[in-house]
C-alpha cells in the first residue's frame, strides 16, 4: 500500500511539473512585411527565452495582426488585389498544434492596409487603409470567424502642415474604448484622432467627432486607453511625443490634457520617427518605441510612469531598443518581459521588466528572424 500511495504522489508530481512547465509557455504569433507570412513562436514567461519563430501561414503583407478574444481567430492585413484598388484582411482559425488555417479574406476598402483591431466583444473588425482611399472600415465577424464584407467605411478628408507627409490622410491605426461604445482612428496625415460610435453587432460605424493633435506636424499614430477608459494616450509618430486626454465615456469626445516628450535630447530629430505604444498590465507604465530611420544608432525604447490620479507622464527611461529600426513590440501577459521586433535587422529583442519601477534591461535573448517583423500578438488563454 505504501509503495502505491508513493507511485500516486510521484505521477502527481510529474503531472504537476508538466502543467506549471506548459502554463509558462505562452503562444507568440508575428506579423511580417512583404512575403514573410505570420511567424509563431513559444515564449517562456519564467526564462526569457523565445524559441525560434517558424512560419505557419504565407501571406503576403501580413504586417499587422490581432487575436479574437475567444483565442479561436488570428485576423491580419495583407496585400489584397491590387488591380482592384484595395488591401484585404484575412481570417485564420487557430489550430491545436499552434499553425493557421486559412477561414476567408475581405476588402479592406482601400490601399495599404496597415492596422487591424478587433471591438471588445470580438464581433467587429476594425481596419485602418492608410494607403489610396484614405479610410477607416468595419468588417462582421461571423460565429465561425469568417468575415462579411463591409458595409460601413468612411474616407478621411484634410492635410497637415508635413510638406511630405501630410498632403493628405493617412489613418493609421483604429481600436475601441474599454467600454467599445466607439472607435478611435489616429489619422497621421490631418493630425487628428477621428472618433466613430461604434455598433459591434452590425458592425456599424457612425461619424461622432475628432480630437485635434495640437501643435501641427505630429503624425498621430497608434494609442491606448487607461484600463478604466479615462484617460487616451496618443503616440505622434513625427515629433517623437505622447499626448493625453481626457475620454468623454458619454460623448467619446477627447480633451487635451497635456504633450510629453519620448526623448530626452530633442537637438537632432532628423530621420527619428516613433511606431508603437504600450500600457503595462498593471496600468503604472507607459512605453513606446523610437526608431532611427537613418541608421545612426538611436532606436530606443522610452519608459514613462503614469500618475494614477490625473493620468499624466513622466519619463523614467530611454534605453536602446537592442534592434534596428523597432516597429513594433509588445509585453507578455505576465508583465514581466517586452519583446520587440527590428524591421531592418529581422530579429526579436527581449527585454526584462523590473515590475517595482517597470524599467528595461535587455537579456541576453535574441532571436533572428526570417522576415521583417512588424507585429507581435500574444495568445492569451
Amino acid at each position: 500500500m505504501r509503495c502505491f500511495i508513493c507511485l500516486i504522489q510521484y505521477v502527481l508530481a510529474i503531472l504537476m511539473t508538466s502543467h506549471a512547465i506548459n502554463a509558462d509557455n505562452i503562444a507568440v504569433y508575428f506579423g511580417t512585411l512583404k512575403d514573410g507570412g505570420i511567424h509563431y513562436a513559444n515564449f517562456n514567461s519564467q526564462t526569457g527565452k523565445l524559441s525560434q519563430p517558424r512560419q505557419v501561414a504565407a501571406l503576403d503583407n501580413a504586417g499587422f495582426i490581432t487575436i479574437h478574444p475567444s483565442g479561436q481567430y488570428l485576423y491580419s492585413t495583407g496585400a489584397g488585389q491590387k488591380e482592384l484598388g484595395h488591401s484585404s484582411a484575412f481570417a485564420f482559425r487557430i489550430e491545436d498544434d499552434h499553425s493557421l488555417s486559412r477561414i476567408n479574406s475581405r476588402s479592406s476598402e482601400g490601399m495599404g492596409a496597415c492596422h487591424i483591431s478587433l471591438d471588445q466583444s470580438g464581433e467587429t473588425l476594425l481596419v485602418a487603409n492608410y494607403g489610396s482611399n484614405q479610410s477607416v472600415a468595419a468588417l462582421k465577424v461571423n460565429e465561425d470567424g469568417s468575415l462579411n464584407p463591409s458595409t460601413s467605411n468612411h474616407l478621411h478628408q484634410g492635410s497637415g502642415q508635413h510638406p511630405h507627409r501630410q498632403k493628405s490622410p493617412h489613418p493609421h491605426s483604429i481600436i475601441t474604448n474599454p467600454s467599445n461604445t466607439f472607435a478611435y482612428a489616429a489619422d497621421l496625415g490631418i493630425d487628428q484622432v477621428v472618433i466613430y460610435a461604434l455598433d459591434a453587432q452590425t458592425a456599424t460605424l457612425t461619424p461622432a467627432s475628432s480630437a485635434k493633435v495640437p501643435g501641427g506636424s505630429k503624425g498621430p499614430r497608434h494609442m491606448k486607453f487607461s484600463e478604466d477608459g479615462r484617460f487616451a494616450y496618443v503616440l505622434n509618430e513625427l515629433s517623437q511625443e505622447v499626448v493625453l486626454y481626457e475620454t468623454n465615456t458619454q460623448t467619446g469626445a477627447l480633451t487635451y490634457i497635456d504633450t510629453a516628450s519620448s526623448l530626452r535630447d530633442r537637438t537632432d530629430l532628423k530621420g527619428m520617427t516613433s511606431s508603437e505604444i504600450r500600457i503595462h498590465p498593471t496600468g503604472k507604465y507607459l512605453y513606446n518605441a523610437n526608431r532611427d530611420t537613418k541608421g545612426r544608432g538611436r532606436d530606443s525604447l522610452s519608459v514613462f510612469s503614469i500618475a494614477p490620479s490625473n493620468g499624466h507622464l513622466e519619463l523614467i527611461q530611454v534605453i536602446p531598443a537592442g534592434v534596428s529600426v523597432p516597429r513594433n513590440f509588445n509585453i507578455d501577459p505576465s508583465g514581466q518581459w517586452l519583446l520587440v521586433g527590428g524591421q531592418k535587422s529581422n530579429n526579436i529583442a527581449t527585454f526584462k521588466i523590473d515590475l517595482n519601477s517597470g524599467t528595461l534591461s535587455q537579456t541576453e535573448a535574441l532571436t533572428l528572424f526570417d522576415g521583417s517583423p512588424t507585429c507581435i500578438e500574444f495568445l492569451l488563454d
